[in-house]
């Protein structure tokens, strides 16, 4: 029965993680447009720049709704991608009307949350679907999950070093800086694999 539940959808994860790992290249552009050093050159790409983000995270989090079908973890990673990329998009407008805005927060702060709950229901539902198919690979995407949050709460505890030892916590935010780069990057590697693992499955199997 697993044998079949995995030829059954097998085309449908290979097609659509094939479109989400494509996403990389506008999201990438994206970010590049909103950069702050970028910003500073070129001002007039920032807002742009940060509406191509909003939009990819939009599509990416409808790309995991469409994959809620066969693993039900991507349906929650879905749902908390559209609420974290909904948020930033009205972030990036109350930004453009009233520049600076302190109370943008509001809309920042929650996002960020969804976002982490979001990325964790992501790496499960890929090794959810994984496993039984490529163990190893599921495996570890649930390790990346640990260096995920593991870095993440490593960067709160470094802003509250900063505020005792600057020095100190300045390096320390920089380590995990290299940490969440590398993160991002096995991320995509790892999504890659996926993708082509579920593309030259053998249905006919």
């Amino acid at each position: 029965m697993r044998k079949e539940a995995i030829v059954k959808r097998a085309p449908v994860l290979g097609r659509w993680l094939w479109v989400m790992f494509w996403l990389i290249i506008p999201s990438t552009i994206g970010s590049i447009m909103s950069n702050d050093t970028v910003a500073k050159i070129l001002p007039g790409l920032f807002t742009p720049g940060q509406f191509i983000n909003a939009a990819c995270s939009l599509t990416y989090g409808a790309l995991l709704l469409k994959l809620g079908s066969e693993e039900d973890r991507y349906h929650s990673a879905g749902i908390c991608a559209l609420i974290a990329g909904g948020s930033s998009t009205l972030a990036t407008i109350v930004n453009s009307i009233s520049e600076g805005a302190n109370w943008i927060l509001i809309f920042t702060i929650p996002a960020a949350i969804v976002a982490l709950v979001g990325e964790y229901n992501e790496y499960m539902g890929h090794s959810a679907v994984l496993t039984g198919v490529d163990n190893e690979l599921s495996e570890k995407w649930e390790v990346l999950w640990k260096w995920y949050i593991g870095l993440f709460l490593g960067m709160l505890g470094c802003i509250l070093v900063m505020l005792i030892a600057p020095v100190l916590g300045a390096i320390a935010i920089l380590g995990c800086a290299i940490g969440t780069v590398v993160v991002g990057i096995l991320k995509l590697v790892y999504l890659y694999r996926t993708a082509k693992i579920f593309r030259e499955y053998p249905v006919g199997v």
